[in-house]
């Protein structure tokens, strides 16, 4: 088993954290919750989605379009790094 090194940015693991403790959401409300600008929050998200940390997907009742929820592997990064 090889274990991969990840390297995440203190606003990667701020997004990681807020979605851990709140729940799938749009990335408009992470953008609020996160203070983060909406246009920021997207890349991030989509270099988390990228590194398996969060998982995006289409959702027609938000009014981004999108919900945004945290994986596994990220639950256990967050744990391993608590």
């Amino acid at each position: 088993m090889q274990i991969k090194k990840i390297e995440l940015t203190d606003e990667e693991r701020k997004v990681l954290r807020t979605l851990a403790r709140s729940g799938a959401m749009s990335p408009g409300r992470v953008s609020a919750e996160t203070l983060i600008l909406p246009g920021e929050t997207l890349k991030l998200l989509k270099a988390l989605a990228d590194a398996g940390m969060v998982v995006l997907r289409d959702d027609p009742a938000s009014a981004d379009g999108q919900l945004v929820a945290i994986t596994g592997q990220a639950r256990d990064f967050l744990a391993f790094e608590a």
